[in-house]
């Protein structure tokens, strides 16, 4: 090999076979991309420039061997070495183009690397030498089998783009494929001189062959050429492909985003008056693509009336010059003839050499959504969210409004201030959920009374106003409270259970009663407070006594206040005797007020007015701890009761609060008697029996007080520990008048002693009553028969032993009145 090749030789043949191989996959890729005839022509490219290149390859090389001989080619056999090259190569190359599997791959080297040997052996037998080639042929086993893995591995990267540069690694793989297979080819021959064959004188020359190999070489490039351009053809279709499919997508995007959007497009030419209109423009309308008439009078005929001034005012401000942008919100018909809330927005995008609009585009958005969003939001934030009726905000705008109206124009309107009755008893006793229930269905009721030009509010809680313009004449506004009351009272019924309420109802007018809108309020409420005072379920119109009703709360408010301070109070005492045998058994501590101008004050009077400010704590400690210091330096240790409102009872800190004072005063807790009513409890049940069980633990007495007053007294006995129940003086006082009394009467007397109770009868004031009290067993007896309440020095004598009073002491052996000592 190095002694018969020029060194020229594998380099040229080497460039020359990488350059066919290149171009042989670059033609076969185009055939596999193609079809029918266009495929076949590739095809035939293929096969053709992968023969040349491989002819090519031989020859150039045979070119450069040097025998020791005369040698020369025989042209038909050397033109039929490159026929096989061709039909192999298109052999191969049918195989390939149709799959490219395992098995597809090896039968197509195996095919290839067939004619390559065959045209490297046709070849080598048109060879003319004057003798004999002689082969070696272990290495001719070696070339084929070397030719025929590198020919597989060069197919394999190229269908299966192996690598950055599949078409480059398989033309190198290819290359070294042809090359090994024809130098090991001519490595295994050896040329065997003999003197008796001459070289044919008609053989083809090495001028010739060279001259065929050249133009060879050029149909190769010529292929290559061919290759370049269907390559940069190829990528130019594919991008011009890429870029219309692009193009296309962006237009279906655009479309799909106009029509499934909330933006309509529009284009007016303003010479012609023409519209354009995207088919959203008309869908969101109701109507069908195109359907709607393309022009601008169209558009005046469906925008709203209330809107088409101030839409057309704008659109001038903008034609004109005023405003750089259009943009109005207005109603539109719809094509069911309804109204769509839509956003209007547009610019002129073309104007004439002498600056006049020549045409406008712009967008219509549908903002119905948002509308009904904010209408919502305006309607929560001046209604109430559990009723839905207005606010307490919304109600004062209207009633500002109304007053305004009255103060300019003359005319009337009027406050109704309303308040449910029991309405936190339903809540403690049934629950939240009944009480919201219970506000809705009273809310209804009150607006069905109601005018349609009149207001009703829920101010918060169980309070509501109603604004009244209709008919505010004193005749109707009666009625109409009447009415109220008569609604709220029937009956409510929630989760089986019966529920009924009352209202009270305060009533004041303008102008009479005032213009402002706090003073009207005010004196309504007033007139409110003084229906609740005179027995509830009622109504009461303003009138000028109630401020002075007021201003004389204030002024009692402040005296009673600096009489606490002042030592200005003072406690009474009531003595309570033991029925069968007068014996005395205690006192029960009651606070009396002595003002200096008004005299003697009831009670029933500064009491709740001490409950309402908030007085009732520092009251109500005051009375304990001096009814417990008094009560131990008495003769005999007699007990003191005192009572306890409910303000008092709702104190976090009451049990220390008692036991406290019980310390620093040295009385016994057996001494002290506590008093409570049924609204103390009811405020939290759960709460006040705790209560009640600490306070019976330390060994303090507990007494109900006004029994049978309340509304669930048997269920409160049942469930609270109590040591007395006291019978309402009211039923007392009529036990010689109303059989029904004396039943009742009789009825708590037999309960008591069912129960293991002692019970205390209120408020006698008569030998008759008395008898009946003993006759009927009752244990205990306070009254004015037996003492009015009198300070404790009153009664020395008493609780030294002496009589309690002239009265018992004359009564004819019905019971022994003189004490014990």
């Amino acid at each position: 090999m190095t002694d018969e090749h020029a060194a020229w030789v594998l380099p040229l043949s080497g460039l020359v076979c990488w350059v066919s191989c290149h171009t042989t996959f670059g033609l076969l890729k185009q055939a596999r991309e193609s079809t029918g005839w266009a495929a076949t022509a590739w095809l035939v490219a293929t096969g053709s420039a992968a023969g040349a290149g491989i002819w090519s390859t031989h020859f150039i090389a045979m070119l450069g061997y040097n025998p020791p001989v005369a040698i020369g080619y025989d042209l038909r056999l050397t033109l039929a070495s490159l026929g096989v090259a061709i039909a192999a190569a298109s052999g191969a190359a049918t195989l390939i183009r149709a799959a490219a599997g395992p098995a597809t791959i090896i039968a197509g080297a195996i095919v290839l690397t067939a004619g390559i040997a065959a045209m490297h052996f046709a070849g080598m037998a048109g060879v003319r030498i004057p003798g004999l080639f002689v082969w070696d042929e272990r290495l001719v086993a070696a070339a084929l089998v070397s030719g025929a893995v590198l020919t597989c591995a060069a197919l394999f990267v190229f269908l299966h783009r192996i690598g950055r540069y599949p078409r480059a690694i398989a033309a190198t793989l290819l290359t070294g494929a042809i090359g090994s297979l024809h130098f090991l080819s001519m490595a295994a021959a050896r040329a065997a001189p003999d003197p008796s064959m001459a070289v044919p004188d008609d053989g083809l020359a090495r001028g010739a062959l060279a001259a065929g190999i050249a133009a060879v070489m050029l149909a190769i490039l010529a292929f290559s050429a061919l290759t370049l351009f269907a390559d940069h053809l190829r990528r130019a279709n594919r991008a011009l492909a890429s870029h219309g499919a692009a193009l296309r997508d962006s237009e279906e995007r655009l479309a799909l985003a106009l029509d499934a959007g909330s933006d309509g497009l529009w284009d007016w030419n303003i010479d012609t008056g023409h519209v354009w209109l995207s088919d959203r423009c008309s869908t969101m309308l109701g109507y069908g693509p195109g359907e709607l008439e393309g022009h601008v009078r169209t558009w005046r005929r469906l925008i709203h009336p209330d809107d088409e001034a101030k839409a057309l005012d704008t659109l001038d401000a903008h034609l004109g010059g005023r405003s750089p942008v259009y943009e109005f919100e207005h109603r539109l018909r719809r094509k069911d003839g309804g109204w769509s809330w839509v956003l209007a927005r547009g610019k002129v995008v073309q104007r004439d050499p002498l600056g006049r609009p020549g045409r406008m585009v712009g967008t219509h958005i549908d903002i119905g959504a948002r509308k009904i969003a904010e209408e919502q939001i305006a309607h929560m934030a001046r209604h109430d969210g559990l009723t839905g009726l207005a606010n307490r905000t919304c109600f004062h705008d209207l009633l500002r409004r109304a007053l305004q109206e009255v103060a300019d124009d003359g005319g009337a309107c009027a406050l109704m201030c309303l308040d449910l009755d029991r309405f936190k008893i339903v809540n403690d006793t049934a629950g939240h959920m009944a009480g919201d229930e219970l506000l809705r269905l009273v809310a209804a009721r009150i607006a069905a009374c109601i005018h349609p030009t009149d207001t009703v509010a829920r101010l918060g809680g169980d309070e509501f106003a109603v604004l009244v313009k209709s008919h505010p004449t004193d005749e109707y506004l009666a009625n109409l409270a009447r009415m109220f009351i008569a609604a709220v009272g029937q009956p409510f019924v929630f989760d089986g259970q019966m529920i009924e309420i009352g209202l009270s109802v305060g009533i004041a007018c303008a102008p009479q009663h005032g213009l402002a809108e706090q003073l009207l309020f005010s004196r309504a409420d007033r007139a409110l407070y003084r229906a609740k005072a005179e027995g509830r379920n009622n109504y009461r119109f303003f009138d000028t006594a109630m401020d002075a009703a007021i201003i004389q709360r204030h002024e009692l408010e402040r005296d009673l206040r600096k009489a606490f301070l002042g030592g200005g109070l003072q406690l009474h005492y009531q003595p309570q005797v033991r029925a069968h045998t007068g014996e005395l058994v205690g006192f029960e501590a009651l606070l009396r007020w002595s003002h200096a101008e008004r005299g003697i004050i009831p009670p029933g009077e500064f009491i709740p007015l001490a409950e309402e400010t908030g007085l009732i704590a520092q009251l109500g400690e005051w009375v304990l701890r001096t009814a417990c210091a008094e009560a131990t330096r008495w003769a005999r240790p007699l007990k003191v009761a005192v009572n306890l409102s409910p303000r008092e009872f709702q104190q976090d800190d009451l049990p220390e609060l008692i036991l406290g004072i019980l310390s620093e005063t040295g009385l016994p807790p057996e001494r002290l008697e506590i008093e409570i009513t049924e609204t103390a409890i009811f405020a939290d049940t759960n709460r006040a029996l705790l209560v009640v069980r600490r306070l019976k633990e330390a060994g303090i007495s507990l007494a109900m007080d006004d029994f049978g007053t309340g509304h669930a007294s048997l269920a409160t006995l049942q469930s609270f520990p109590f040591d007395k129940i006291k019978i309402d003086q009211s039923f007392v006082g009529q036990i010689e008048v109303n059989p029904q009394a004396a039943v009742i009467v009789r009825a708590v007397l037999g309960l008591g002693r069912s129960l293991g109770i002692r019970v205390v009868a209120e408020g006698v004031e008569t030998m008759d009553q008395m008898r009946f009290l003993v006759a009927e067993q009752c244990e205990e007896l306070q009254g004015h028969l037996f003492g009015r309440p009198q300070p404790i020095e009153s009664f020395a004598d008493a609780i030294a032993g002496a009589e309690v009073s002239r009265a018992a002491a004359s009564a004819p052996n019905v019971v022994r009145m003189a004490f014990a000592s």
